[in-house]
C-alpha cells in the first residue's frame, strides 16, 4: 500500500523526501547529534579538528537532504557551510604545500557552490591560486575570469583583489597590456569604494581609520606597485616612477612608517629614479606626489 499523499511510493511529499514518522524522528535525532559534534569541531583549531569539521558538515548535509527538499533553505545553508569549510581548509593546505589535498577540497567546494554566486567566486579564486602554484597559468586565468565576471555583476569589493590576481598571473604569461589593464581596473574599483568615505571626511588622515579602510588602502598601494612593475617591464620608467610615488603618497598618509609596503615602494622608486635623466618631468611629478596630499583648506 502506498504511503498517504504519495501515490508513487517512497517519493517526495510537498518537495521533501518521504520518510515515515519514525524514520523522520530518527534522522532528526542523528542531525541534532551531528550539530553538536560540528560545534565541538568548530571550537578546535588544529588539523584534526579541521578534518573532523569537514566530516561533520558532510554528514549534516547528507542528513538534511534526507529531511528536506534539495532547494530548501536548510540544504542551501548546509551547502554554504561546507563550501566555506572546504575553502578554508584548502587555503591552509596550499600554504603547507599539500596541493593534492587542496585540489580535492576545492573541487568538492565547487560542487556544493553551484547555487551561490559568492561561493563560486571564492572557490574559483582559490582554484586559480592552486593552478598558479602548479604552473598552469592559463587555467588560473580562466578561473579568475570566471570569478571576476560574478564579482563585477554583484558589484563586489573583492573584484579589486581579483583584478590584481589577474594582473600578476598575466604578468607571468608576459601579457603586459592585459596586466596593466587589470591593475588600472583594480585602482578604479578601490577608488570607487573609498571615494564616499573620502568625501565624508573618514579618510582625512587626521585620526585612526578602520581596519577595513586600512586593508582597502593596502590593496590600493599594491595595485600602484603592480602597475609600476608592468610599466618597468615596458621600459616606461616615467610612468613607473609616478605609480610608485602615488602608492607612497597613500601609504605615507595612512600607514605606519614600518609597514612593509612603504619600504618596497621606496626602494623601487629609488631604483627607477636612477634610470631617468636629471631634470625629468617625472622626477618633479614624483617629488610632488611623495610630498603627500595637500592640506585641506578650511
Amino acid at each position: 500500500m502506498s504511503p498517504p499523499g504519495n501515490g508513487a511510493g517512497r517519493g517526495a511529499v510537498g518537495g521533501e523526501p518521504y520518510l515515515t514518522p519514525g524514520e523522520r524522528q530518527e534522522t532528526q535525532k542523528a542531525l541534532d547529534e551531528c550539530e553538536e559534534d560540528t560545534e565541538d569541531a568548530r571550537r578546535g583549531g588544529d588539523e584534526k579538528d579541521r578534518q573532523q569539521l569537514l566530516i561533520c558538515l558532510e554528514r549534516g548535509l547528507h542528513l538534511r537532504r534526507k529531511l528536506y527538499a534539495e532547494n530548501s533553505p536548510q540544504v542551501s545553508t548546509a551547502c554554504r557551510a561546507l563550501c566555506e569549510a572546504c575553502n578554508f581548509a584548502a587555503t591552509h593546505m596550499l600554504n603547507t604545500e599539500n596541493l593534492k589535498g587542496a585540489h580535492d577540497l576545492l573541487k568538492r567546494a565547487e560542487q556544493v557552490a553551484d547555487r551561490n554566486d559568492v561561493d563560486r567566486a571564492i572557490t574559483w579564486n582559490n582554484l586559480a591560486c592552486y593552478y598558479r602554484r602548479m604552473g598552469k597559468l592559463r587555467t588560473a586565468v580562466t578561473f579568475l575570469e570566471r570569478a571576476l565576471a560574478i564579482e563585477e555583476h554583484l558589484d563586489s569589493a573583492d573584484a579589486a583583489q581579483t583584478h590584481l590576481n589577474l594582473c600578476a598571473t598575466l604578468s607571468q604569461l608576459q601579457r603586459r597590456s592585459e596586466a596593466i589593464n587589470h591593475a588600472q581596473s583594480a585602482l578604479i574599483r578601490i577608488y570607487e569604494t573609498l571615494s564616499p568615505h573620502m568625501l565624508n571626511g573618514e579618510l582625512s588622515g587626521g585620526g585612526e581609520i578602520s581596519r577595513e579602510h586600512r586593508e582597502q588602502i593596502t590593496v590600493l598601494c599594491i595595485a600602484y606597485h603592480n602597475l609600476a612593475v608592468e610599466y618597468e617591464y615596458l621600459k616606461n620608467f616615467d610612468a613607473a616612477l609616478c605609480a610608485y610615488a602615488s602608492g607612497l603618497r597613500w601609504a605615507g598618509r595612512f600607514m605606519d612608517e614600518s609597514h612593509q609596503i612603504i619600504g618596497i615602494l621606496k626602494n623601487s622608486a629609488e631604483a627607477v629614479k636612477a634610470k631617468l635623466p636629471h631634470g625629468s618631468s617625472a622626477l618633479r611629478r614624483a617629488e610632488d606626489l611623495m610630498a603627500g596630499f595637500p592640506e585641506r583648506r578650511g
